[in-house]
């Protein structure tokens, strides 16, 4: 298949030349309708006109299909609000793309009467994880293995919550130098309310359940565009399972946090939140302020750790360790037999060995294996 090709195969190109508002499509509609009548054709117009709808994301996802940010309530009380989209395809030759919707309302408070401006959008990747280990640490593990994450359903290698998520392709999408492709998604915005008041908003995706949808059905026309999909295409049938918990309050700072004894960061007026504790998969994350101070994840689903693959280094983290790992600027990553199968441990925010050795060694004995770190080596 050619490059012409495979560009006509992927749906989804957007009509720019088409009015984007409500008020905008009803127009325009009357106006052909009036048009048509003069020529005696009216009647049947208005009968059978049924105005196509917008496709976005490659063609993965249709306008009204029921996340908010694809239907009207998404602008909120401004009948001209619109709804746009970018995107560039991955192809054979170039297995990377992205695609986005923006929407913008503009209107006037029916409350208080401040002007009200709303700014979202909904951001999808599609392509291979970056060579360098703080580069791939940074994507992977600060923005899709926090504590509010929860595992795909139907053994898909990733995770998602109510504003994103990130999964993992079959080897049949890997670079030739061995590094998996992945799809991430991503909702931001805000909404803003006279001259002074901001807020995050971001577009509603509709939920965790309905994210991971929305993830898998622009990760298979990724995939069709860059010829590596597999036979059967993905696909999400099972309800989430493993929610995470509400983020807790820690008042003292010699309190254990993450549920982890000896796990203490010395500091009050924290939070932390357990997201999956599963045997291919534990995280947590600890913030204060909005500010992250320790990010913990566990991965041993194996498409999962793939992502890992090649930055752990060749040698223990420090003398008396198992397994390989480093320490870095902002990141720390570990990888040891662990019952019978690799697990690769990662902290971010933080980088004091104390914690890690406090980390591994405590999901290490959850999965019922050996101590990763030496003893005494959380002290």
């Amino acid at each position: 298949m050619s490059e012409t090709d495979e560009a006509s195969a992927v749906p989804g190109r957007l009509r720019r030349a088409l009015p984007r508002s409500r008020r905008g499509r009803l127009l325009l509609i009357s106006a052909l309708v009036l048009a048509l009548a003069g020529s005696g054709l009216g009647s049947w117009a208005a009968d059978i006109w049924l105005w196509p709808k917008d496709r976005y994301c490659w063609g993965a996802w249709e306008e009204d299909s029921g996340p908010e940010f694809l239907g009207d309530d998404a602008f909120g009380d401004d009948d001209d609000g619109s709804r746009t989209g970018e995107e560039t395809a991955p192809t054979r030759k170039r297995p990377s793309g992205r695609c986005k919707v923006t929407i913008a309302g503009d209107y006037k408070s029916s409350h208080d009467g401040d002007e009200v401006s709303i700014r979202q959008q909904v951001s999808v990747e599609y392509g291979p994880v970056p060579k360098a280990a703080e580069a791939r640490l940074a994507m992977v593990q600060d923005g899709f293995l926090g504590g509010d994450m929860v595992p795909l359903p139907d053994g898909l290698p990733g995770t998602v919550n109510g504003g994103g998520g990130l999964l993992v392709l079959p080897k049949s999408c890997d670079t030739s130098d061995g590094r998996p492709t992945v799809v991430t998604m991503d909702a931001s915005g805000t909404y803003a309310s006279g001259p002074s008041y901001s807020q995050n908003d971001p577009a509603d995706l509709g939920g965790a359940q309905q994210a991971a949808v929305l993830l898998v059905a622009a990760a298979n026309r990724g995939m069709e565009a860059a010829g590596c999909a597999p036979d059967k295409p993905l696909k999400v049938s099972s309800p989430l399972y493993d929610l995470p918990g509400k983020p807790d309050s820690i008042y003292s700072a010699s309190e254990d946090v993450c549920g982890i004894r000896g796990l203490s960061l010395g500091m009050e007026d924290i939070t932390d939140q357990t997201g999956a504790v599963t045997h291919d998969l534990q995280t947590c994350s600890v913030r204060g302020d909005g500010v992250p101070y320790l990010e913990l994840a566990m991965v041993a689903q194996p498409r999962l750790a793939a992502v890992f693959d090649g930055i752990a280094g060749e040698r223990p983290v420090a003398r008396g360790w198992r397994g390989r790992g480093s320490i870095g600027e902002d990141h720390a990553i570990v990888r040891a037999d662990c019952a019978g199968r690799p697990a690769t441990f990662l902290m971010g925010a933080s980088t004091d060995p104390d914690h890690l050795a406090a980390f591994v060694n405590a999901a290490a004995a959850r999965l019922g294996c050996a101590p990763i770190a030496p003893e005494g080596a959380a002290r």
